[in-house]
């Protein structure tokens, strides 16, 4: 057996109705579904960013039978750009919307990274999908 692909993403934000505001207008995720003060799902692509309020994932909760999870400090998650042209369009939306990109990455293979955070202080990264391609 091998894992094909990863189906969810988590990170973790006090914050829900900033976290949900950032990944649907600046990353066009679809608001899949919300529990006020408890979490919010989007849709990217196949897979899910699921984005929850820290201190009620890890709260004990009877009556649901999801193992508690959570974390602490800055989570980290990576957005596909099909190649450099679409690179320079994230790199002209984040300086268009005002949005500090903390590092611009050129990788050893070439791939581009760039790195910001979101509201929750999370660390997101735009890169070219050939940085992980052997």
């Amino acid at each position: 057996m091998q894992a094909r692909a990863i189906l969810e993403t988590v990170l973790y934000a006090g914050d829900l109705a900033a976290a949900e505001a950032f990944y649907a207008d600046v990353f066009g995720l679809e608001v899949v579904s919300r529990l006020e003060g408890k979490f919010v799902f989007l849709r990217c692509g196949e897979g899910m960013l699921l984005i929850f309020d820290p201190a009620q994932s890890a709260a004990p909760d009877p009556a649901n039978p999801i193992p508690r999870h959570g974390a602490a400090g800055a989570g980290h998650l990576c957005f596909a750009a099909a190649d450099a042209a679409e690179m320079t369009r994230w790199a002209d939306l984040f300086a268009d919307r005002g949005i500090t990109v903390e590092a611009d990455h050129r990788w050893p293979n070439g791939a581009r990274s760039l790195y910001l955070r979101d509201p929750a202080g999370n660390s997101v990264e735009v890169a070219e999908r050939r940085l992980w391609q052997g």
